[in-house]
């Protein structure tokens, strides 16, 4: 049943659950309601987004261009101070001090409220007009302020605690030589109470937060609640831009008084201290939430409006609608089909084809009952086996063909399990997918069987299984069609032996006919000799290409193979002696096994045992390993030979051995020169234990 549910779900697809989700004509018109509407009102959210994004761009323009011209008037202000050092560092009583008239000089000279002149040299302080003249003066307990000034500039510091004010000030100072050559630090001192009518000035809107910052982001002057904050260090962020020396920008930020604000800097290149202007994010995104408010009472309106209108109408449209429902059950059960008319012109025109088609069906109906004798006698005489078999697998039915296919009578199969003559490796997964088509998982499956006939052979048939089911899924009965592919079977796998063993021997004997070209056309061999040379090693490996072809190439016998290479020594005098149990060679193995043979049969005729009368040669191997890896180990051992007279000297047949034994064939070759002759133990494997008989 799980089978059955999840393909019926995949045969549905998603239209069949949007029939589940959406079941009546009048839900699917709130739906198009839906859609027309939704869509509009998105489109006026993003409206009214896009309006207050740009009015957020044009209050951060705003808040940039208040900054830029608060900080121009600070450096304006500082500009009136820096005019009066200029004037009061140049004064001779200064230059000579002369201290009581250039004290009383610079009372007169200070125009700017909240300001005073101070001048001190390396011990304390000489001048300062904040206090009365001829009061006692601080003394200077260290020149760490005067760190980085150079005599004839001016700089204006950071906030600091003024000595004889106690209170936050700052300063615009310089060093003046005087005539005997030593410094005067001369500054002129300003509130940061005077830096903040700065902002008083400007009359920036109540909600507005300005801000006048050091070179540290230290708070000089605010225009709110300036004297709570003053000297403390402004937001994290805004100290972060100031040290990094951010010139100007605007973001998002939260002021001291915990109020989230949209905040621009902008940053002095005279001084270096920065003016920031904030504006509460509120007043900016206000109007944007009024249209939003606006907007969603309005779209809930036109939402509950249009629901209603699509109810009413889908209501007036079910009523026709659900009467087709009633000329299908009357078609269904062959009555009469007159329709009435409904009053909607599409639901009339599908009533009147209704009745056309029950006319049409009937027809039909006539034509299906012959159409179903000629398919009882294509089943009969098909030309593939077709059977039917009940929810156990027993056969109900079978043709001419399915009869024939394993040598049994109609009255034979009938009953039986169709299993009853399937190798059994093979029943059980047969088995296995019936049974998942009985359950319903399956609706149809094809597999290979291995059959017997009845005479006791064996073939190889294509059977394809179809379920048939009635009308609520259940099995009823499944269609066997059967097909013959034994010849096939057969064809394709010789095909493919010899086609892939066609390719890999035509390129290792390319490879080996050029290798023992090369070496038979070397310098030092004469032509002719390097001629003979080379046909006896083709005809070596015409030899062993000869055995394998009256085995269609699949196997070469190991003995064959020796015997052909020995034929002229194979004498009633026993000079050669072969010795082991049948083996059968692999294609590969045998080409290079004869090759190597043909070197050793080679070597010994002309300078080892077989070339004096006494010599013998001795071969024997045997057969070691596991069922998955066999390897054959060959002993070649030549007796009673002739001694050389000098040690003999590698050439091309023992390099030849080497290379096809250890290359080709992967394997192991153990050659010794011993004095009556050459002795060699060659291992190779050969592949299963299944391809080689005791």
């Amino acid at each position: 049943m799980v089978g059955k549910f999840l393909s019926d779900s995949n045969e549905r697809g998603p239209r069949t659950l949007a029939r589940s989700w959406l079941p009546s004509l009048r839900s699917r018109l709130i739906l198009l309601t839906l859609v027309l509407l939704i869509p509009a009102l998105a489109a006026a959210g993003i409206a009214v987004y896009a309006g207050y994004r740009h009015d957020r761009h044009e209050v951060e323009k705003h808040l940039q261009e208040t900054a830029r011209a608060l900080s121009l008037v600070v450096d304006r202000q500082f500009g009136q101070a820096e005019a009066l050092l200029w004037a009061l560092s140049t004064s001779p009583q200064l230059l000579e001090k002369d201290y009581a008239i250039f004290d009383a000089r610079a009372r007169a000279a200070i125009r700017l409220p909240g300001t005073w002149v101070v001048a001190a040299d390396d011990e304390k302080q000489v001048v300062n007009t904040l206090l009365a003249p001829g009061s006692p003066l601080p003394a200077v307990p260290n020149n760490d302020y005067r760190k980085g000034l150079v005599p004839g500039t001016i700089r204006i510091s950071n906030l600091f605690m003024g000595t004889a004010a106690k209170r936050p000030a700052v300063g615009i100072d310089t060093l003046v030589t005087t005539q005997d050559g030593s410094e005067l630090f001369v500054s002129v001192i300003m509130l940061a109470e005077a830096v903040s009518r700065i902002l008083a000035d400007q009359g920036l809107p109540p909600s507005w937060i300005g801000t006048i910052m050091d070179r540290n982001g230290t708070v000089v002057a605010r225009s709110r609640d300036a004297v709570r904050f003053a000297g403390k260090p402004a937001p994290s962020d805004g100290v972060a831009r100031v040290e990094a020396g951010v010139s100007q920008g605007a973001w998002e930020s939260v002021s001291l008084d915990g109020v989230p604000t949209v905040v621009a800097l902008s940053r002095s290149p005279g001084s270096g201290w920065s003016t920031i202007v904030a504006v509460p994010q509120s007043e900016i995104t206000a109007s944007a939430w009024l249209f939003a408010l606006y907007l969603a009472a309005a779209g809930g309106l036109l939402l509950a409006g249009g629901v209603a209108m699509a109810w009413r109408v889908g209501r007036s449209i079910a009523a026709p609608v659900e009467g087709l429902a009633t000329i299908a059950q009357e078609i269904g059960h062959g009555a009469p089909v007159a329709p009435q008319a409904s009053g909607l012109a599409e639901v009339d025109r599908v009533a009147q084809a209704l009745a056309s088609a029950s006319t049409e069906l009937r027809t039909r109906e006539a034509a299906l009952r012959a159409s179903e004798a000629r398919l009882r006698a294509t089943h009969e005489n098909a030309a593939v086996g077709i059977a039917e078999v009940d929810q156990d697998g027993r056969f109900i039915s079978a043709n001419e063909a399915r009869c024939q296919l394993t040598d049994h009578t109609r009255e034979e199969l009938i009953g039986q399990h169709f299993g009853h003559v399937t190798d059994p490796e093979i029943l059980d997964h047969d088995l296995e997918l019936f049974g998942q088509q009985v359950t319903g998982a399956l609706d149809t499956y094809t597999t290979e069987s291995k059959f017997r006939r009845k005479d006791g052979s064996t073939g190889w048939a294509r059977v394809t299984s179809t379920a048939v089911r009635d009308a609520d899924g259940t099995f009823l009965y499944a269609v066997r069609v059967v097909e013959d592919i034994t010849e096939r079977r057969h064809a394709d796998r010789r095909q493919k032996l010899l086609i892939d063993e066609l390719n890999h021997r035509v390129k290792n004997t390319l490879a080996t006919v050029q290798s023992l070209a090369w070496q038979a056309a070397r310098q030092d061999v004469p032509p002719k000799v390097a001629q003979e040379r080379f046909q006896e090693r083709l005809l070596a490996l015409s030899r062993t290409h000869n055995l394998l072809n009256e085995t269609h190439w699949e196997d070469a016998s190991l003995r064959t193979i020796l015997e052909t290479e020995l034929e002229p020594y194979l004498t009633p005098s026993s000079r050669v002696r072969i010795d082991g149990s049948q083996v059968a060679l692999p294609a590969r193995v045998a080409v290079v096994l004869g090759m190597a043979f043909h070197e050793l049969v080679t070597n010994a005729a002309k300078h080892g045992a077989l070339s004096s009368e006494r010599g013998r040669v001795r071969v024997d191997w045997t057969v070691a390993g596991s069922a998955d890896e066999t390897v054959l180990v060959i002993n070649w051992c030549e007796l009673d030979g002739p001694a050389p007279e000098v040690q003999p000297i590698p050439r091309f047949g023992s390099r030849l051995l080497r290379q096809t034994i250890t290359r080709e064939l992967a394997g192991q070759l153990d050659l010794r020169f011993e004095r009556e002759g050459v002795c060699c133990i060659i291992k190779v494997p050969i592949g299963s234990a299944g391809q080689q008989a005791a």
